[in-house]
């Protein structure tokens, strides 16, 4: 199922490459194109970004014995699981209404269109290096409704970011309210999070209150690059400018903002969630500590966060609440395996029963002739 869903997908990222800045009839078969390069990289990409996960799992696993990890697994409660398993889903859906929204001054796009892309881009994501999956969302919802995709991958760009600022908001929260050790426990670390909130939300804030000074400012410092790569870097300066659109309605921008901040506190208690299975009796805060160790291990670019995602929940289970390796190792793996299992099965589902097929996929965001 794995090697089938990685050919179906990567034939996806051909068409996807095709609107990618470059020539407006160059594509990826175009000998001169300069995409070219990088398409035949993609099996060394994969390969490495393979090796890459297996190596960090197995050094994950070899902490602490198979049958020990086992024993706890075996032990964690069902109820909680369950509770888990629920919530994991609901953040999907909730991801998805709040796309609908940051979508809103390019189109009216209804919510099952946007999670069945949803779903299918964190299914994708399972079996493509580089959290490709990405790129692969906003194409199918941009072939599906007509949408242009250069504004629909902005909205992706937008959206990380205020999935970023959403949870510093909530480990400023533990960080405030004590009771962290180890590493999370500097006040370097306490600066550092204020520091990158203050200055992300300050770029956000002007790029929406003052976009031509902003453009201006982008065009002077563009003027530094060779010529031949000023209009590239101008149509990606702008196309990201373009995510913060939604920001300019208040009652948009109120949606938004709460929106993501409920998406993240789901998050963090679907992770309490899995904490309490394993009869871990922390607070809720600590899921926030936790669940920012689970966004830095995905920044590891292995399919899925494979490898990324366990050794950095388990560093902050043992480093900062001194949770024994046994368990904070079974923590790990079941909140993995909740987060990212049943949302890749519907978005496979999903990907074999809709009209959107390989062949399809081959040009999705290929330029209307």
């Amino acid at each position: 199922m794995l090697n089938t869903g990685s050919d179906l997908f990567g034939s996806s990222l051909s068409g996807t490459g095709a609107a990618l800045p470059g020539g407006p009839g160059a594509g990826p078969g175009d000998p001169g194109h300069p995409m070219k390069g990088v398409l035949r990289s993609r099996r060394f990409q994969a390969i490495a970004s393979a090796v890459l996960a297996i190596g960090l799992f197995a050094f994950f696993l070899s902490r602490v014995p198979l049958s020990e990890i086992g024993a706890r697994i075996a032990s964690a409660s069902p109820g909680w699981l369950a509770a888990g398993l629920g919530i994991s889903l609901a953040t999907f859906a909730l991801r998805a209404v709040r796309w609908t929204w940051i979508l809103r001054p390019v189109g009216v796009v209804p919510v099952f269109p946007a999670f069945r892309a949803t779903a299918i881009g964190f299914a994708a994501n399972t079996v493509l290096p580089a959290r490709a999956g990405e790129i692969l969302r906003p194409a199918i919802l941009a072939r599906e409704r007509n949408l242009p995709f250069p504004a629909l991958l902005a909205s992706i760009v937008f959206e990380r970011m205020l999935d970023a600022l959403a949870q510093l908001f909530y480990l400023a929260l533990a960080l405030a309210g004590g009771g962290v050790t180890g590493s999370f426990s500097s006040g370097r670390v306490r600066w550092a999070v204020a520091a990158i909130a203050g200055v992300a939300i300050g770029i956000a804030l002007f790029a929406v209150l003052w976009r031509e000074a902003t453009e201006r400012f982008l065009d002077r410092l563009f003027g530094l690059l060779p010529m031949k790569l000023q209009p590239a870097a101008r149509r990606i300066a702008h196309t990201f400018l373009d995510g913060f659109a939604s920001l300019k309605t208040p009652r948009l921008a109120v949606l938004v903002a709460g929106g993501s901040l409920a998406l993240w506190l789901i998050i963090n208690v679907q992770v309490y969630c899995t904490m309490r299975a394993f009869g871990l009796d922390l607070p809720l805060t600590a899921a926030f500590v936790v669940t920012s160790a689970a966004v830095l291990g995905l920044a590891v670019p292995t399919p899925g966060g494979v490898g990324g995602y366990h050794a950095a929940v388990q560093f902050a289970l043992t480093d900062v609440f001194h949770v024994p390796l046994a368990t904070a190792t079974g923590v790990a793996l079941i909140a993995h395996a909740i987060s990212f299992v049943p949302i890749s099965l519907i978005g496979f589902t999903l990907f074999a029963t809709s009209r959107t097929r390989r062949e399809a996929l081959k040009n999705l965001v290929a330029p209307a002739p």
